[in-house]
């Protein structure tokens, strides 16, 4: 029998899996309880959802038909939404696959990625699957870019810079003076604005001045369409055409193109929700005040990073065995922090009541006040 492994390419058996979530049922069954009580606060998920009218497009969508590979509709939706024209815009299956198109635009063989972490897991894991090499270069003690520490990483083989805005998981966003400085290191500074709206701050007006910006958003968080995967590019008008080239032709699906449609006829309501998640945001950071041995960073998304008196793989099984689901993560610098995303005011009232019962626990031993 052929031996397949050895047609494998060398480079991706090396590769790690990104670590992803698990579905509610797995979560449910690791928890003993049924799937309609998990609480799920760890992908940064809208509970909310899309509105009913979204719901109602996807359903009516034609789903026998291909969806139109030049995004015309989308495209003139989205260029009304950002104020930005057509030629400026692209949409991909998510936020994730136009990572990996700027990937394979730009990468040769052992070519240069800047990202700096702790940050969002998939711009390196996409990288090492185009076969380039990973700089991550270190945030400050308050999770700031090192601008400085940025500059010296970059060499003549450095394609791609990736900073995330607000920053997954810290919080922080992005300013003016920050993606200025990047952006006249050369390379192209790809800025994942993918918690724009509940930010409420962009730097895609810089795009008018720098062809080496990339502005990526998405559908995922703010219009609660996170399983149908779609996210779009604003950039160059030149870089966009680049993208189109390369991009699988129908890489939008008909039924994500209807909850683009919806999603942008009528906003307000999936606006509304933003606010409210903003607002269970903010009452977690009030009532966290008050628990001795716990600290978080302001954040301009929808979630909050929270570190804890003890390892943050014990505090998420802790929480897990209520039923309630955050994110840990591996990042030395993250061993007792949890990424807790906003939730509705129900699902605040849970975390919140889990954290101060087992706070003692929780924290290490500090009770609460």
């Amino acid at each position: 029998m052929p031996d397949f492994e050895r047609l494998v390419r060398q480079h991706l058996k090396k590769v790690d899996t990104y670590a992803s979530v698990d579905p509610t049922e797995e979560l449910a069954r690791s928890a003993g309880i049924r799937p309609e009580d998990v609480i799920r606060l760890n992908a940064n998920e809208n509970p909310y959802g899309p509105s009913e009218t979204v719901k109602e497009a996807v359903a009516k969508a034609h789903l026998n038909i291909y969806p139109d590979p030049n995004q015309r509709k989308v495209r003139a939706a989205l260029a009304a939404y950002t104020k930005q024209p057509e030629d400026r815009l692209v949409a991909g299956a998510g936020a994730d696959e136009l990572i990996d198109l700027l990937m394979r635009l730009f990468l040769e063989r052992g070519d240069r990625v800047i990202d700096a972490v702790p940050t969002f897991g998939m711009y390196g894991f996409c990288a090492r699957i185009n076969d380039a090499s990973v700089v991550s270069v270190e945030r400050d003690e308050s999770f700031d870019l090192d601008l400085e520490a940025i500059r010296r990483a970059v060499d003549p083989r450095t394609k791609i810079i990736f900073v995330c805005s607000p920053n997954n998981p810290t919080g922080n966003s992005v300013t003016e003076a920050q993606a200025v400085a990047l952006l006249e290191l050369g390379p192209v500074v790809v800025i994942d604005e993918t918690y724009f709206e509940f930010a409420g701050t962009t730097l895609a007006h810089l795009v008018d001045r720098y062809e080496n910006l990339v502005i990526l958003r998405t559908f995922s968080k703010w219009a609660g369409v996170a399983g149908l995967r779609v996210g779009y590019m604003i950039a160059s008008p030149g870089l966009v055409r680049h993208i189109f080239d390369i991009k699988p032709p129908y890489n939008i699906n008909v039924a994500a193109e209807a909850a683009v449609l919806a999603s942008l006829a009528n906003p307000a309501p999936l606006l509304k929700n933003v606010r409210t998640l903003v607002a269970q945001r903010k009452r977690l950071e009030a009532e966290l005040k008050h628990i001795q041995g716990i600290r978080y960073w302001p954040s301009d998304g929808n979630y909050l990073l929270c570190e804890f008196g003890r390892e943050g793989k014990k505090v998420y099984e802790a929480l897990g065995r209520r039923g309630i689901f955050v994110r840990h993560f591996s990042h030395p610098r993250l061993r007792r922090a949890l990424r807790i995303s906003a939730g509705t005011p129900e699902q605040t009232d849970r975390v919140i009541e889990a954290i101060k019962d087992e706070s003692f626990e929780l924290t290490g031993g500090r009770k609460t006040r």
